[in-house]
């Protein structure tokens, strides 16, 4: 799984959360929404190349959904704030 990759902390391997169904077509191919610039491209671009991650793009608001459908495209959920 690219996510990992991605991770830092050795103790957290993957990806916590499971992926839901997609509401709309109720297919199980679901990729998270990344919001925001990626600082590791190699990263990135393999993540979306694997369909774990979509690209949102880098202006990030209040109401960006959190998960994107990767048979019909739809988007839904609600993007959690980063902690910083």
């Amino acid at each position: 799984m690219v996510w990992n990759d991605f991770l830092e902390d050795d103790e957290v391997q993957t990806l916590t959360e499971t992926k839901p169904v997609c509401p709309e077509c109720n297919k199980n191919n679901v990729a998270l929404i990344f919001w925001g610039y990626p600082g590791d491209m190699d990263w990135y671009v393999k993540a979306i190349q694997e369909k774990e991650i979509v690209g949102g793009g880098c202006l990030v608001s209040e109401n960006d959904p959190k998960w994107e459908c990767t048979n019909c495209y739809w988007q839904w959920g609600t993007r959690e704030e980063d902690d910083e």
